[in-house]
């Protein structure tokens, strides 16, 4: 039997933000794996098109400075390491509602970037075990999650920060598009989770014969609905920053 208790606020805006961190790096552990490749081959400068793309400022002056910011640097909120901080931090409160073996990959996968970043590693090949464990974390909610309210939270989650990603790389619309009706068909179930004007914004937005994220004012506006879709009139998700 399907299960479907009562959800704090509180509790309902942290399985949000799980969904958002884990995401956020497991998408970003593919993107920088893709850049490192880049440079590898000879082209250096591959790494500025990556924080323009995160509409964020260039801390880091070489490649080298690059990998290793982008993984361990924790005064970088778009780092792997506050990523995976800011997951755990939601995760340790949830302990309940993901259980103590999903919350496990959470902490296996922060535990391991830490030892990574005492050894100053910088081949981000050698963060896929982090990979794997966020792959195991999704799994497990699968697997022992039967609350179909915290299921919906942290997948809504987790799909808002997939199209935020993927538009903002420049992902084919076909991705965008898959994640958009998955998105929705979460939220049925959630009277009033959407503000209906972005959503009719966004069903303008996000077609095909619309798509077209080489203009960055279509790209600019697109990303800002997206981000207030969820709970724009409450209060909930706002102490939280994306």
């Amino acid at each position: 039997m399907i299960t479907c208790n009562a959800i704090s606020a509180i509790k309902a805006n942290r399985l949000y933000w799980l969904g958002r961190y884990t995401e956020r790096v497991y998408i970003s552990l593919h993107l920088l794996r893709r850049y490192y490749d880049k440079m590898i081959d000879g082209k250096p400068k591959e790494y500025e098109e990556y924080y323009q793309k995160l509409d964020t400022s260039n801390p880091y002056p070489d490649k080298e400075s690059f990998r290793i910011g982008y993984m361990y640097d924790d005064k970088n909120p778009c780092s792997l390491i506050s990523g995976l901080t800011a997951a755990n931090d939601n995760a340790i409160v949830l302990r309940e509602e993901i259980m103590s073996e999903t919350l496990s990959y959470i902490e296996l996968s922060l535990s391991y970037i830490r030892k990574s970043a005492k050894k100053k590693d910088d081949n981000i090949t050698d963060l896929q075990p982090i990979t794997d464990y966020l792959l195991a974390f999704w799994g497990s909610i699968d697997e022992r999650v039967f609350d179909e309210r915290v299921r919906n939270f942290l997948r809504i989650g987790k799909l808002v920060e997939n199209m935020d990603m993927h538009i903002r790389f420049d992902y084919p619309f076909y991705r965008i598009e898959e994640a958009y009706e998955s998105l929705k068909l979460c939220a049925e179930t959630e009277e009033g989770i959407f503000d209906p004007m972005i959503l009719e914004h966004l069903d303008e937005l996000l077609r095909e014969d619309v798509y077209d994220c080489s203009n960055l004012g279509y790209k600019s506006i697109v990303l800002k609905y997206i981000n207030h879709l969820v709970w724009k009139n409450r209060s909930m998700l706002l102490h939280q920053t994306s």
